[in-house]
């Protein structure tokens, strides 16, 4: 970003009072982070640099790198996921892919909680304790636990769970029982001397929920079901079975019967199928936080043998990421609850705490435990050998030219892969998020490379997301085919020049080699952007995102471009950028409009699709993304969301 750790910054603008909605204060929220004035818009200027603390410095400076060395190794969503796993970096993961966690109710596995500083002290103390011995290998992990919870950003669950974890290791070091009830007590009453806010933090009262939930339900729960489980499966089996189902079933079902109150308080959902869906991909999670972190390790240090350990590990990413979509997509896993009052949550604290005075009883949370049968980890490496291979072979070009139209909101991006396995991106939307896990979904996982930018249109809905960096968005060269534009623009061009890749400027008229007969041709430039048009066969699809009315006004364009397959309308199907000329010429079989979810503007004109009669209409904002596929003679056509005239057949 343009802004580090460590820069002193000089702020100018006009200090407001923050809001207070019908439903939410957002001035009392900020006032417990200590915040009680905003100032909108800002204009900021940066003073000096390295004016922080040289630790934390560091340790922010190397978390940056480590976000960008995982964002080299994986492809989106994966490297997103992975970044919030490890790091404590959400920022990155697409929107759709979060509400995925929230509606299955594993949301916790994003964020930097209780779960991953268990397995980071199970690690620790347990490689430590072997090279440095009992004690010193106990302080030493503890180090590592207190550098990691700064690393990952010490936000209030993850100091309540390094603080748990720390008096953990101090009573084993001196020898002594860990009392699970009076170690959570005492972690809170710390954190809420220090800094009284804390007790208003949704992540802390979260994290405590659930913890107390575990300290008071887990083991009783274990056992019950061991018990049930006894006659019909014998004692010794009973007690093997009884350990995962408990770790990964009943440990779940007790954190979420205490953070229920607070689930529907704050979120106003109750999910459904979490207790399917996280038994399901738990499991996964220990290994994808430790090779994960592994491979960012090597790839730091050596990039080709951190992305060996990359490939093993994506598997494993991939398939939590497609189970809790898989889950999500049910229709009745998630129940919307609307709004709920104080006394909801006060009320269902109340019940909890009087089931609990009944009958509850107070003892240890296990150790994490992580399976040591040789057969299992023969199987788990076949399993994810399977897994890359398959994925290697859905990878191959099928000999098609395919062209998707991303759902980029605010902007355009188009992908096109070659019929010989090679892709071309046509401008990149507003939003790096967006465009990144839509990469990250389309390019081969052993190859994740673009060839060639293309901008079509040099304004900030077009080329935003490029900003991002190569490292992000790897890509061979650069062609510019629109006027030179603003920030972004030279931001882009910048990139593209420090990396030392080729920037190319096309005029009207030259044409790109896609391959086995397929052309892309910069078939007109205007003042505001191109016209492209794609070929392979009888196929021609037209991608004119950028293009303005002086541009689509032109007789001549229009007549070279009669009769299309497809179309890619400029700016969302406005009327004045489509005239009815220009559409009467284009008479495209097919359509697709490029819009935001939510289209405040209200595209397309009605002039545009009363002039569109006789072709189908595929909208982003309606239909998701939008693929078109050709071998030169047909057409393929594949969308997220079916429309009504594909319902209807």
């Amino acid at each position: 970003g343009r802004w580090a750790y460590g820069d002193r910054l000089e702020l100018r603008g006009t200090l407001e009072t923050p809001p207070v909605f019908d439903t939410f204060s957002y001035r009392d929220y900020l006032a417990r982070q200590g915040v009680h004035s905003l100032i909108t818009p800002a204009e900021l200027t940066r003073r000096a640099a390295n004016q922080a603390n040289p630790a934390l410095y560091w340790v922010y400076r190397y978390r940056t790198r480590a976000l960008g060395v995982i964002q080299r190794l994986y492809p989106d969503p994966e490297a997103s996921l992975l970044a919030g796993i490890l790091l404590g970096i959400e920022s990155q993961i697409h929107p759709k892919v979060r509400e995925a966690f929230n509606r299955t109710g594993t949301s916790h596995i994003i964020a930097i909680s209780g779960f991953n500083i268990s397995i980071v002290a199970a690690l620790f103390v347990d490689l430590l304790g072997r090279w440095l011995g009992a004690r010193r290998g106990a302080f030493a992990a503890a180090t590592a636990i207190g550098a990691y919870t700064l690393f990952v950003g010490a936000d209030a669950a993850v100091v309540r769970a390094a603080i748990m974890g720390g008096l953990g290791l101090l009573a084993r070091r001196i020898g002594r029982t860990t009392d699970a009830m009076a170690s959570l007590g005492a972690t809170a009453l710390l954190m809420t001397l220090i800094d009284p806010y804390t007790l208003f933090d949704v992540g802390f009262q979260l994290s405590f929920a659930a913890t107390l939930g575990l300290v008071l339900y887990a083991a009783p729960l274990q056992a019950w079901f061991q018990a049930r489980s006894e006659p019909l499966l014998g004692a010794d089996q009973a007690s093997r079975v009884a350990a995962p189902v408990g770790e990964y079933v009943l440990f779940t079902l007790a954190a979420q019967f205490t953070t229920l109150p607070l689930t529907v308080f704050y979120f106003r959902r109750l999910s459904l199928v979490s207790l399917v869906a996280n038994p399901t991909i738990l499991p996964l999670q220990p290994p994808v936080m430790i090779l994960g972190g592994i491979s960012a390790l090597l790839g730091s240090l050596w990039a080709p043998l951190g992305q060996a350990l990359a490939w093993v590990t994506w598997p494993l990413m991939a398939l939590t990421i497609r189970l809790v979509e898989f889950f999500a997509g049910l229709g009745w896993g998630s129940i919307g609850l609307g709004s709920a009052s104080i006394f909801v949550l006060g009320g269902g604290t109340l019940m909890i705490l009087a089931w609990t005075a009944l009958g509850g009883q107070e003892l240890p949370l296990p150790w994490l435990r992580f399976p040591s049968v040789p057969r299992t980890m023969v199987l788990a490496v076949l399993a994810l050998a399977a897994a890359l291979t398959w994925r290697a072979v859905a990878d191959r070009p099928d000999g098609r030219l395919h062209l998707t139209i991303l759902e980029a909101g605010l902007g355009d991006a188009v992908l096109i892969e070659t019929p010989e396995g090679r892709f071309v991106l046509v401008d990149g939307g507003p939003s790096g998020v967006a465009l990144s896990e839509a990469l990250g979904r389309r390019l081969p996982l052993f190859a994740r490379g673009i060839d060639w930018v293309i901008l079509s249109g040099t304004g900030r809905e077009q080329i935003e997301a490029l900003a991002g960096g190569l490292d992000r968005f790897p890509a061979g060269g650069l062609i510019v085919a629109a006027p030179p534009g603003g920030r972004a623009y030279r931001q882009v061009v910048e990139l593209f020049r420090q990396a030392e890749r080729p920037v190319v400027e096309a005029a009207e008229g030259t044409w790109l080699d896609l391959g086995r007969g397929a052309r892309l041709t910069f078939a007109a430039r205007g003042d505001r952007g191109a016209i492209l048009l794609v070929e392979h066969g009888r196929a021609r699809v037209v991608l004119a995102p950028a293009a303005d009315s002086g541009l689509t006004g032109e007789s001549r364009i229009s007549r070279r471009l009669e009769g299309v397959t497809a179309a890619l309308l400029p700016d969302g199907g406005s009327a004045s950028a489509n005239p009815a000329t220009w559409l009467a010429a284009l008479s495209p079989r097919l359509t697709i409009l490029s819009l935001e979810a939510g289209n405040r503007r209200e595209l397309p004109a009605m002039e545009t699709v009363e002039a569109l009669t006789g072709s189908r209409l595929l909208r982003t904002d309606l239909n998701g993304w939008v693929r078109l596929s050709t071998d030169g003679e047909r057409l393929w056509v594949n969308i997220e969301r079916l429309p009504e005239w594909m319902d209807d057949g």
